[in-house]
């Protein structure tokens, strides 16, 4: 057998990757049925919205929202535009008025959350259990898990009354499950000759990740979760005990790397600048915003292109960069459907007064960063931290009072269970509620009378995912010890 030159694999399978599957890894492969039953959880939470959807115009932001949307103008900050170019679409439907085809357009998003949240929990639960037929272990707690979070307290609540949030769930669940397909690409094929990249998937995520940011800016935190958290470990899990070829090719180009995390680090603090610091931008600002957006894609992009030109000996690190580039590519071309509220309001101006409701005067980049970056709102509600101790049990009290308490104690076993189970999936999933709890109270730093608690609950149903995923664990668990001594009181008897 010749050796392969190429080879950047060292044959040996990582310590560090059994501490996260000392079992193995034995991805689950969906079947029709799987498909199927996430379709049909998606159908009966839909009828379960429409039975109880608002007819009309509702309370809170619905009027404005449906106005805004209908007149293809800009929401309040920050602009909404996934939302509104959708949600336009839905107003053709040859029923009701258009507010009720507004909230059915919301209805619709708040059930696909379950869709793909049901196959999401089905990816982790059937992790190194995959039987190739269905399971009640595995797909009775996939099933429990999503009708619990679609008719959770605050997800159905928003769902039937035209706000933005079951959008952005529904988001947030396809772009967990994305991050997952992601994740488990590149740990199966760890141990190939050839570095893998996952090449669709990854660029798929990018995609995702800027469409995500499109609607509302919350996925944001989940984001800066994956690269924190997710990102380095599956790294880390796909690079240890690679042979000494694969180090000599990084070494080889340290340089760009470098490179890289010098503009890394400038793009994130024009990013704090612009996007923390100051309170407005103005037209002075456009280029720090500007620079901050196409830094990276224009090194990588340069770089990709020379190697093209060149043609050196082949390097993993080359194919790297080339599939980075592709992907800030794709980021900023989904995030730049926030460039629809400027068309919009360049469309909107000439006509005469009265005219159609747009929110702020975006025809400027300085006034839609503004908008995007909610600047109108400021940032930590004023100079003064209020007690956060009681921000933190508010926002305690928002995650468990969505399930009965039974759930929350299955969801709290479950926690545990996945410990043992997918390390990975649960430590990402804690941190990722963390950093959006902490950012939200920092940020929002919202007062602690009735009113204020009962208008930021909306900002953490994201979360609510995460709990239903260790519900769905918990389950898992139940019926394993029941399986367990069900079949040991058998044994014995024969």
């Amino acid at each position: 057998m010749t050796e392969n030159l190429n080879s950047t694999t060292s044959g040996v399978e990582s310590s560090f990757f059994y501490w996260f599957y000392p079992k193995g890894y034995r991805p689950y492969k969906f079947k029709f049925y799987d498909i199927l039953l996430a379709f049909g959880i998606f159908l009966i939470v839909l009828i379960g919205y429409v039975m109880t959807l608002t007819p009309s115009v509702g309370a809170g932001d619905n009027g404005e929202l449906t106005t805004t949307l209908y007149n293809m103008g800009a929401g309040h900050p920050p602009g909404y535009p996934l939302y509104g170019i959708i949600g336009k679409l839905f107003t053709f439907l040859p029923f009701g008025d258009i507010a009720y085809r507004v909230n059915f357009f919301v209805a619709f998003f708040g059930a696909g959350a379950s869709f793909f949240l049901f196959l999401f929990i089905l990816k982790i639960l059937g992790l190194n259990r995959d039987t190739g037929r269905l399971s009640l272990f595995i797909h009775f707690p996939a099933v429990v898990a999503a009708f619990s979070f679609g008719f959770s307290f605050s997800h159905w609540g928003q769902s039937v009354g035209g706000e933005v949030y079951p959008m952005n769930v529904f988001l947030v669940s396809l772009m967990l499950f994305a991050i997952y397909l992601w994740c488990e690409e590149m740990i199966y094929f760890r141990m190939e000759e050839e570095l893998h990249f996952a090449e669709r998937k990854t660029l798929l995520l990018f995609f995702l990740m800027g469409l995500s940011i499109t609607n509302h800016q919350l996925p944001f935190w989940y984001i800066f979760a994956f690269g924190i958290i997710l990102l380095p470990v599956v790294v880390l899990i796909v690079v240890f005990d690679r042979s000494s070829k694969f180090v000599e090719q990084f070494q080889s180009r340290s340089w760009a790397f470098l490179i890289l995390v010098g503009l890394v680090v400038i793009t994130g603090v024009f990013f704090v600048d612009f996007g923390f610091v100051k309170k407005m931008l103005y037209e002075k600002d456009v280029w720090e915003v500007l620079t901050a957006i196409f830094l990276i894609p224009s090194f990588l992009t340069i770089y990709t292109i020379i190697v093209k030109y060149i043609k050196p000996e082949k390097n993993w690190v080359d194919k790297f960069f080339e599939v980075l580039t592709y992907g800030a590519w794709l980021f900023i071309f989904a995030v730049s459907i926030y460039l629809y509220l400027l068309v919009r309001a360049k469309a909107l101006a000439p006509l005469e007064d009265p005219k159609p409701l747009s929110w702020g005067d975006t025809q400027r980049l300085d006034i839609l960063f503004n908008h995007m970056l909610r600047k109108q709102y400021g940032v930590g509600g004023g100079d003064k931290m209020i007690n956060k101790i009681g921000q933190f049990l508010v926002v305690l009290k928002y995650h468990y009072e969505q399930f009965h308490f039974t759930q929350i104690i299955v969801g709290l076993i479950g926690a545990i269970y996945l410990f043992f189970k997918d390390k990975l999936w649960l430590i990402f999933s804690i941190v990722a509620m963390m950093i959006l709890n902490f950012a939200l109270i920092l940020f929002i730093n919202f007062e602690l009378d009735v009113r204020t608690i009962f208008f930021q609950e909306v900002f953490f149903i994201q979360n609510f995912l995460f709990i239903a995923l260790f519900i769905a664990s918990g389950s898992q668990f139940l019926l394993d010890v029941v399986n367990y001594f069900t079949t040991r009181f058998l044994t014995k008897k024969i």
